[in-house]
C-alpha cells in the first residue's frame, strides 16, 4: 500500500511538472493511449482530438484520450501505445486510421495501472546521434565530458561509466569515496569503463565520485550513488509489473520507451539513459527515441548533447 500510494504522489507531480512545461499534458488523467513511435517517411502522421474537426501533426510521446484519432498517409508509421495492459496497435500506409477506444475496465491490478500512469506521465511531460558516434567525432584535445552516470542515482547492476572523449586517448579512470580513492585504472581506452568486478564493492546511500583525466588535461568528475538491495529489487518489480501492464505484443522500441520513463521518473537517469542507447542501437530512425534521450541529457545539464538530439528527433520527422 505504501509504495501504491508513493507511485500515486508520482503521477500527480508528473501532472504538475508537465503544465509548468507549457501544459503539455493538460489532460494526463485522462491519457488512454501515448504515440510511441513515429515514423512519417514520404507521408504524413496526423491526430485529431475527440469531437475536433482539424487534423494537426503528430510528435513523439503524444498523449491521446479516448476518441482522438490518428491516421498516415504514404508510407508513414505510428504505433500507439493503449494503457490497461491492452498492447499496441499500428497505424500505417494510405489510409491508415485509429480511434483510440476508452480506457480499460477496472479489474487490472492496481499497481500495474499505477506504474503505467506515472510511466506515461512523464512520456507526456517530455517535450542522437547515439552517444557512441557522437564520441567518435570529437577531438582529442578536448577534455573528456561524462556522460553516466552523472550526478545521480544508479542501480548496483549497471556500473558502466561512459563519458564523451576519443576512442584513442589514454584515460585515467578514478572512483574516490568519502574516505578516498576506491579504485584506480590508468591506460583505459575509448570512452567506455565498467566496474571491475575484483575492485571494493561500494556501499548503497554513498555518494562516491567518477573522476576522468586525459593527458595534458584537467579532471572531469561527476558524483553517483548506489541504491540499495531492497530498493533495487523494488524497481525490478516495478519493470516486470510495467511489462505485464504492457501487454502481448508491444514492440522492443516501444517497451523500451516505457521502461525508460518509469525508471527516470524514479531518477534513475543514468539506467533510464542506457535503455534508450540499447534501443537506438536497433531502431536509430525513431524520434521518439532521440526526443527522450534529448531529455535525459537536459536533466543531467549535457545541454549540448539534448539539442543535438532534439536536432536529430525534428530532422527524422521531417524526412
Amino acid at each position: 500500500m505504501r509504495a501504491s500510494r508513493l507511485l500515486s504522489l508520482l503521477v500527480m507531480l508528473v501532472l504538475a511538472h508537465a503544465l509548468d512545461r507549457g501544459g503539455a499534458l493538460a489532460q494526463t488523467a485522462e491519457t488512454a493511449a501515448v504515440i510511441t513511435e513515429i515514423k512519417p517517411g514520404r507521408g504524413r502522421v496526423e491526430v485529431k482530438p475527440a469531437g475536433g474537426n482539424d487534423w494537426r501533426p503528430a510528435r513523439p510521446l503524444l498523449a491521446l484520450r479516448a476518441g482522438d484519432s490518428v491516421r498516415t498517409t504514404e508510407n508513414a508509421i505510428a504505433v500507439v501505445l493503449l494503457s490497461g495492459g491492452r498492447g499496441t496497435t499500428r497505424v500505417e500506409g494510405v489510409g491508415g486510421s485509429f480511434t483510440v477506444p476508452g480506457a480499460a475496465a477496472a479489474g487490472q491490478a492496481q499497481k500495474a495501472k499505477t506504474l503505467m500512469e506515472a510511466s506515461l506521465g512523464y512520456l507526456a511531460g517530455t517535450t542522437k546521434e547515439s552517444s557512441q558516434a557522437a564520441l567518435a567525432t570529437r577531438s582529442t584535445a578536448r577534455p573528456p565530458v561524462i556522460l553516466s552516470p552523472r550526478n545521480g542515482r544508479v542501480l548496483p547492476e549497471s556500473l558502466t561509466f561512459e563519458w564523451l572523449g576519443s576512442r584513442l586517448t589514454r584515460y585515467t579512470v578514478r572512483v574516490v569515496g568519502p574516505a578516498g580513492p576506491v579504485v584506480e585504472r590508468r591506460e583505459v581506452t575509448g570512452a567506455r569503463w565498467e566496474y571491475p568486478a575484483d575492485a571494493p564493492a561500494l556501499s548503497p546511500g554513498v555518494r562516491y565520485s567518477l573522476q576522468v583525466t586525459g593527458p595534458g588535461q584537467p579532471s572531469q568528475e561527476a558524483w553517483f550513488e548506489v541504491v540499495d538491495a531492497a530498493r533495487a529489487r523494488a524497481v525490478a518489480a516495478d519493470l516486470a509489473s510495467l511489462d505485464q501492464e504492457m501487454g502481448p505484443g508491444v514492440s522492443a522500441t516501444s517497451r523500451a520507451v516505457l521502461r525508460a520513463g518509469l525508471l527516470a521518473r524514479e531518477d534513475l537517469l543514468h539506467d533510464a539513459r542506457q535503455v534508450v542507447i540499447v534501443a537506438l542501437a536497433q531502431d536509430r530512425d525513431e524520434p521518439t527515441l532521440h526526443l527522450l534521450l534529448g531529455d535525459l541529457y537536459t536533466r543531467t545539464g549535457l545541454t549540448a548533447l539534448a539539442a543535438e538530439s532534439f536536432d536529430e528527433a525534428q530532422f527524422l520527422l521531417k524526412k
